[in-house]
């Protein structure tokens, strides 16, 4: 009998802590560098910039006009683009979530390098890119649980698309 609990113990263990590597606290943001008419521009300068850590990582843009930063940890971006000849624009407050794919399109206005044009539209909610389904789950709403021993696996159950 001593065997069988051994081997239930090690079993419960692997199933566990398979579970533990699924968890993904990563995203990236991806798109591409236009002009008006429609040309891609390639080797645009794209910053992004971290709103709650202030880190910064730069990219250029590809022969094809595409961009991408991946991976990156969930949180509140700022995509900056910039090209000789063409205006700066940024796109603030993009908020990447666990296994997001967020595209974040540019179109660049000709026009002084010094000028800088600041988009406050906000991303679109639903992620076309991708069919996963994912939801982050914050300390406040942990806090916030009736549950008896605010365990936050219970919360966890709640989210769509869990079952069992």
């Amino acid at each position: 009998m001593p065997g069988y609990h051994r081997f239930l113990h090690t079993s419960a263990l692997l199933v566990f802590a398979s579970s533990a590597w699924a968890q993904i606290d990563q995203g990236a943001i991806r798109g591409t560098v236009q002009d008006p008419s429609g040309a891609v521009i390639p080797a645009a300068k794209v910053t992004l910039t971290n709103e709650g850590t202030g880190l910064a990582l730069d990219t250029a843009t590809a022969s094809d006009g595409t961009y991408s930063f991946s991976p990156i940890k969930i949180g509140t971006y700022t995509v900056t683009v910039e090209h000789p000849g063409f205006q700066k624009i940024s796109h603030a407050n993009v908020p990447v979530g666990a296994n997001d794919q967020v595209k974040v399109d540019f179109s660049l206005n000709p026009g002084q390098v010094t000028q800088t044009v600041e988009v406050t539209s906000a991303i679109p909610l639903l992620q076309t890119q991708s069919s996963t389904v994912g939801q982050d789950i914050g300390s406040q709403q942990v806090n916030d649980l009736p549950l008896n021993g605010r365990n936050y696996t219970f919360l966890a159950q709640t989210a769509a698309g869990v079952t069992g």
